[in-house]
């Protein structure tokens, strides 16, 4: 049996849109539901970081280019210190201390405030690597470059397992996620590959994932010990290959409808506004007063709870989606406009 799916290494590709579609689904999924073991979260739906890192490297790999500092300015971060900001300021406005704040900040490894606020600083990381890990790698074989990944990423999980090192430093490196980088390669130059090896392989991988997820308690120093316990190597195979096989069929399934094609393009146009709404809607939802609320209405504790998590899922879906959705279009209307200016500004320079 071989089955190979391609992706457009020239232009746009719809399936790539699905996978930033249903990661960003999953990023919401994962921060506003509980008990995530009880429900397989790490087997479906936890590995949305993974999957948007693999379409980064696929991007950085397939074109000959350097960082484009002005795009990670731009697109990334400057929307993230916006949010920052505003998570900040509303903050303080509901009276915390500008010094907790700060403390709260760097006690996460200064990555930022809410759910998710590491991933610009993975994504800065990981876009300074492709240009010089694309140049490596196009001198190299299939299986040179596997070893040369295995080794760095294994090297790394033994050197922090031996220094003891702090999850709150480890939560803003790329460390753990480098071995993707090599997977999106394989992506660009061959495709999904579905046979007999890459099936066996994806299977030793989900069975990775699952020991991770349920079984593991302290595989140091083979393994470093951390809350990411399913964020690694070993189970990024699965991801790449297996899983993306499977996310491909139901795109398949997908796509026969009108209204599930828009749907997935909109939610993947405005999926990094999505992401960054979502830290400020969480960070500032007041989970304990609505259910509080609710329990003075006359509910008992049990109903009150499942009515405050309803009402927490349906809050946060929507406004992150709907503000993100606002977010994008009057964000990029903005940076159409500047760019429009300095080309006139330009333009009149010559002129004169």
């Amino acid at each position: 049996m071989l089955y190979i799916i391609t992706f457009n290494k020239d232009g746009y590709d719809p399936f790539l849109d699905f996978i930033k579609a249903y990661a960003i689904v999953c990023v919401l999924i994962g921060h506003v539901l509980p008990l995530h073991d009880y429900w397989g979260y790490g087997l479906w739906a936890g590995m949305q970081v993974p999957l948007f890192i693999l379409i980064q490297s696929f991007h950085g790999l397939k074109r000959k280019s350097n960082v484009n500092w002005r795009r990670i300015l731009t697109r990334v971060f400057i929307p993230f210190f916006i949010v920052q900001a505003m998570i900040f300021l509303a903050l303080l406005a509901i009276g915390e201390k500008p010094v907790n704040l700060c403390y709260s900040i760097l006690r996460g490894g200064g990555g930022g405030e809410g759910p998710g606020s590491y991933y610009p600083w993975i994504y800065l990381q990981i876009a300074i690597l492709l240009p010089f890990v694309r140049k490596w790698m196009a001198k190299q074989s299939v299986i040179q470059i596997a070893l040369v990944f295995l080794l760095i990423c294994e090297f790394f999980e033994v050197l922090l397992s031996l220094t003891d090192f702090p999850d709150l430093i480890y939560r803003i490196l790329a460390i753990r996620y480098v071995f993707l980088i090599f997977l999106g390669w394989l992506w660009v130059n061959k495709g999904i590959v579905i046979d007999k090896l890459t099936i066996t392989f994806s299977i030793i991988s989900f069975l990775s994932l699952v020991y991770f997820e349920y079984f593991s308690i302290n595989d140091e120093v083979i393994f470093y010990n951390t809350v990411w316990k399913y964020h690694r190597w070993p189970c990024y195979y699965y991801v790449a290959v297996g899983g993306a096989a499977l996310l491909h069929r139901l795109y398949q399934t997908l796509q026969r409808y009108c209204f599930a094609e828009k749907l997935i393009k909109q939610l993947a146009k405005c999926s990094y506004e999505i992401f960054l709404v979502q830290m400020l809607v969480i960070a500032l939802y007041p989970g304990d007063y609505v259910e509080t609320t609710l329990e003075q209405i006359g509910l008992a504790k049990s109903v009150s709870m499942v009515l405050s998590l309803l009402c927490k899922i349906t809050v946060v879906f929507v406004l992150s989606i709907t503000i993100g959705y606002l977010f994008n279009r009057y964000y990029n209307r903005a940076l159409t406009t500047i760019k429009l200016n300095r080309q006139n500004i330009k333009e009149h320079e010559m002129k004169s």
